[in-house]
């Protein structure tokens, strides 16, 4: 991708090295303080981070597999978009809270999506969006709506009402441009120097089985690892493949090498679990 001219926007308070190839593709914007200690929260302000007239936001903890063109022609003619489903919000927010959106908001369908990813297009109808996001924030424990490890508020639930009210839907969420690991906790069918990606959906009726995808194998534009995950396999394998290839420079290399060393003894671990646990 950052060789197609896309240009990069980190918004981040931390203090990393780019490489100099492509420190031309990447600029980094500080965040305001009184933004950062809301935790997942801050996404609830990404209007104000907004560099270009069409922005996909990519949370950090994801990695990129394939050019996001496709990904942006699906949200052609979206306002504040997401990747996602509309379903009654009994099935997402549990009937307790879908009675409180129901009462408050008039709305007894919302989009469940996975907020690693966001389309915005500047302009005013979008900012009217956050805008109410940010006030339904302060009603947040009001409206009992669960924290985040009873401490961050969970902007999803947010940002659907608030695009449900303007009347902004989700494209369809069919693993084409974003999934995480849960149907596949354990894959080592991935390689970000290549571009390599399957995630595989179990058949319908087993565990870990997600009726809106297709059974079988799944490629994602964009995976969500979660940050809880990334010091744990797969993701490690990943990092792996980028720390060899600034060393080695041969893709080829650092493939067979991370197969070798991370995949394999992590596939024999999780095999001799299962043999186990099945005994």
């Amino acid at each position: 991708m950052i060789y197609n001219n896309i240009k990069f926007y980190i918004v981040s308070d931390l203090t990393f090295t780019i490489p100099a190839e492509i420190k031309k593709y990447i600029t980094v914007v500080t965040p305001q303080p009184t933004h950062l200690n809301q935790g997942t929260g801050i996404k609830l302000y990404i209007d104000k981070y907004l560099q270009t007239k069409y922005t996909l936001y990519i949370d950090s903890d994801c990695l990129c597999y394939d050019s996001l063109q496709s990904t942006f022609n699906a949200f052609n003619h979206k306002i504040v978009s997401a990747v996602g489903n509309l379903v009654y919000a009994e099935d997402w927010c549990g009937k307790e809270q879908a009675e409180t959106v129901l009462k408050t908001f008039n709305l007894n369908k919302l989009t469940r999506f996975n907020g690693g990813m966001y389309y915005i297009k500047e302009c005013k109808q979008a900012f009217e969006i956050f805008d109410k996001a940010r006030a339904l924030a302060l009603q947040y424990d009001q409206l009992k709506f669960d924290r985040i490890h009873h401490n961050w508020i969970n902007e999803e639930i947010l940002m659907s009402i608030a695009m449900g009210l303007n009347n902004e839907l989700a494209i369809p969420d069919i693993g084409l441009f974003m999934t995480d690991l849960y149907t596949d906790l354990h894959t080592s069918k991935l390689n970000i120097l290549t571009g390599y990606r399957k995630v595989n959906n179990p058949q319908e009726g087993e565990i870990y089985h997600r009726n809106w995808y297709p059974a079988g194998q799944l490629q994602p534009a964009v995976i969500h690892f979660g940050s809880s995950n990334l010091y744990k396999y797969p993701y490690v394998s990943q990092h792996l493949l980028f720390k060899l290839k600034s060393k080695l420079r041969f893709t080829a290399v650092a493939s067979v090498l991370v197969r070798l060393l991370v995949h394999f003894p992590f596939q024999i671990k999780y095999r001799l679990q299962k043999l186990i646990y099945t005994y």
